[in-house]
């Protein structure tokens, strides 16, 4: 019975937290499309540009280049899994990836906080 209670709490909790989301995005070209490597290095330029762009909007809190590799990781505020789907979408290096991997995450503070409140459940 208490560890229902503790689910039920966990869920209400998850509604809660799709007020405000943030999204962990992972892309890779792992396979060199077939064109020129600077036609290709043009993209990456305004993907990066794009990136900037977000950035200043406050759409991507933090990001950088997968070192040692043809990728790259954002961490995404966004109102819903659609926007983080419409702002790849976007990316002009989009159609070259050939992976695309997408976490929703907590925020430290929140997890924190539930933690918290399911620890206190449980006493």
């Amino acid at each position: 019975m208490l560890l229902r209670k503790v689910f039920y709490k966990m869920a209400l909790l998850t509604i809660e937290r799709e007020k405000e989301m943030l999204f962990l995005l992972k892309v890779e070209v792992k396979q060199m499309p077939q064109m020129p490597v600077k036609d290709f290095l043009g993209y990456v330029i305004k993907e990066w540009e794009y990136f900037s762009r977000y950035q200043r909007r406050g759409k991507i809190v933090a990001g950088g280049k997968l070192s040692g590799r043809r990728g790259a990781a954002a961490i995404i505020d966004a109102e819903s899994n659609e926007e983080v789907e419409e702002i790849v979408a976007t990316l002009p290096l989009f159609p070259f990836f050939t992976e695309i991997e997408i976490t929703p995450l907590v925020p430290m503070e929140k997890a924190l906080q539930d933690t918290r409140r399911i620890h206190s459940l449980m006493k």
